[in-house]
């Protein structure tokens, strides 16, 4: 069985940040990356760019399944993440028993109800605190 063609390290640094990359080159990278379930890699390609329209497509798709990690990584690109999308996100991670992805939305949104209900899912967590916190 052939294995689907990934851009290996050197191939997706070349597509991130070469400046003689034809965006259509990319394009369909990032496609190839999001069909193999891949988009955490198919999103760092828009770094740069993060007003292409399929980062509103992965925007939807992570607040659906509530992957906290895109949104968050969407956020840090640049792009407009709501507080309804968080709430979204949240309830969707809660619906696909990702309780982490939920404690991180609802801690983002200070939701003291979500917190407290996640928090009965997530017996033993408590957030690193550095011991040299002044």
């Amino acid at each position: 069985m052939a294995r689907p063609e990934v851009p290996d390290a050197l191939a997706m640094r070349r597509l991130k940040y070469g400046v003689d990359v034809p965006p259509a080159e990319r394009d369909r990278a990032a496609e190839k990356l999001r069909t193999l379930g891949r988009r955490a890699e198919a999103i760092l390609l828009y770094e740069r760019h993060a007003d292409h329209p399929s980062i509103r497509d992965d925007l939807t798709w992570a607040v659906k399944e509530g992957a906290a990690f895109h949104v968050f990584l969407l956020k840090r690109m640049g792009l407009e993440v709501t507080d309804a999308s968080l709430r979204s996100c949240a309830e969707a991670a809660e619906a696909h028993s990702r309780w982490y992805d939920a404690h991180r939305c609802w801690n983002a949104l200070k939701d003291e109800a979500g917190l407290a209900r996640v928090a009965e899912r997530l017996p033993g967590y408590k957030p690193a605190v550095p011991a040299n916190k002044v």
